[in-house]
């Protein structure tokens, strides 16, 4: 069944761009009611669920979670990449803690927030493993590591700590909520000396944990951006040759890739008519002095959305499970010889697994709201490179780059928003099929047993379009 792959690559060349879509004033009057396009959106998501019930059929031996074409870089071209990321990263941190105090007129802020981790997020998706290859902490590493053992270490500099197994991912479900709150309840963009000295926090955290641990079992479980950009490579239709898997079944997993979700979810609502509805109420409840600033409420918000959406998910995942290990979906096998077989029980299909069939949603989600940031933002980078402190310079003949802004406005952001939203959804019905399909459930009960997740798709289509048409559309009240 290859009709899911061209699905997905449809559904990430639509989001080349990344953009906040709540950045307008103006308003677009949308050329249906909206109950209508919500309805319409709704109804595309559920007949796809019906075709691939329809049509789908099992391919036991075809990967269910990873697909896509390995493809490889000439060791020249990798150094160079490596020095090159090496070099912005540095820059980057330079810019933050000595250069303008101005946000608008610093490279590090651009850089970080729209380059590396808007970007980068869409072109792991694309190009599986473009971290591995990129990472500058990574890089540090096993430099420094290479240097002990000329030195005659012969173990490196690693200390080999075992990991606990209990513990798995959990602390990169934490750190990405962090990170998701310090870029949208506490903005750390706004200060670029914070955001000097949090990303060197960061690095001298992110070696001492891999000298610690063990520089893939901390990757693997703590390193939040390289988790992160390794869960978006499950969709990459070409992989880096050699790049090493994230540990899909470990223990928080499914939180993790939740997360992933809530925490765009939660950038759409907060500026929303319903977040202020929630500061109100809030505010009944807490003194005001406790709230000054608006991070608790921030934080409260940030975790009640991941924990409902881990929620919703987890029970319906467990109807679907259940569904699929009832003894009617036994296949009885009989011999050539006229004797009785036995029944055959499926392979077993996971909760982590189905949960990786939403990560589409993630970037899906991630195109609605962050489409415009990245056009716009996205062209300030030639600029900055040119005058990286904001001392006036012109080291690249490009400080006076022209901004081309005019193209993108609400109408566009709103129909990008909406087809990435209903491509996002489609592709996750798709692969979640083919994860039952290939566990060696029969198609007629893999369709009942993925009506639950099905109807949770159609209702986290209709939330996004609300969320994405509040500060967009004229439509909305």
């Amino acid at each position: 069944m290859k009709a899911w792959r061209w699905l997905i690559c449809g559904f990430v060349l639509v989001g080349v761009g990344l953009a906040r879509a709540h950045g307008f004033d103006e308003r677009y009057d949308l050329p249906l009611p909206l109950p209508y396009v919500v309805a319409g959106a709704c109804a595309v998501v559920l007949l796809t669920f019906l075709a691939t019930a329809l049509f789908a059929r099992q391919q036991r031996d075809a990967p269910a979670t990873r697909w896509g074409r390995e493809f490889s870089l000439a060791p020249g071209w990798q150094r160079l990449l490596r020095g090159l990321s090496l070099a912005l990263f540095v820059l980057s941190l330079a810019a933050a803690l000595f250069g303008s105090r101005d946000p608008l007129m610093n490279l590090a802020p651009t850089l970080v927030w729209i380059v590396w981790w808007l970007g980068l997020s869409f072109l792991s998706a694309l190009l599986g493993g473009v971290w591995t290859l990129l990472d500058p902490w990574r890089l540090m590493f096993e430099w420094i590591d290479l240097l002990a053992r000329r030195l005659g270490r012969t173990q490196g500099i690693s200390w080999g700590w075992r990991w606990p197994h209990a513990l798995g991912c959990w602390p990169a479900v934490a750190l990405l909520l962090l990170w998701c709150g310090l870029e949208v309840v506490a903005p750390l963009a706004t200060s670029t000396v914070k955001l000097g000295w949090a990303a060197l926090a960061w690095t001298l955290f992110n070696i001492a944990g891999m000298v610690a641990f063990g520089r893939a079992v901390w990757q693997a479980n703590a390193d939040v951006f390289a988790r992160v950009f390794a869960t978006l490579s499950h969709l990459a239709p070409l992989r880096l040759r050699g790049t090493a898997a994230t540990a899909d079944g470990d223990a928080g997993s499914v939180a993790f890739v939740i997360a992933m979700l809530a925490t765009v979810v939660f950038d759409g609502l907060h500026s929303s008519a319903a977040w202020t509805l929630f500061e109100t109420l809030l505010r009944t409840h807490v003194p005001r002095w406790l709230d000054t600033n608006g991070i608790v409420a921030g934080t409260l918000g940030l975790l009640a959305v991941w924990l409902v959406l881990l929620w919703a998910y987890e029970a319906t995942a467990r109807i679907s499970l259940t569904l699929i290990r009832q003894p009617t979906c036994f296949a009885l096998r009989y011999s050539p010889f006229g004797r009785p077989g036995r029944l055959m029980r499926p392979a077993a299909v996971s909760a982590p697994a189905l949960a990786l069939t939403l990560i589409p949603i993630a970037l899906a989600y991630n195109v609605a709201h962050n489409f415009s940031t990245l056009v716009t933002q996205g062209q300030r980078v030639l600029p900055l490179l040119s005058d990286p402190l904001g001392l006036q310079w012109d080291l690249l003949g490009t400080a006076r780059w022209n901004l081309e802004l005019t193209f993108v406005d609400a109408r566009l952001t709103w129909w990008v928003a909406v087809l990435a939203i209903v491509a996002g959804h489609m592709a996750s019905i798709v692969w979640s099929h083919r994860v039952v399909l290939a566990a060696g459930v029969a198609p007629r009960r893999a369709a009942v047993a993925m009506l639950p997740l099905a109807l949770l798709m159609v209702a986290y289509t209709a939330i996004s379009l609300l969320l994405i048409a509040q500060p967009l559309s004229a439509s909305t009240p």
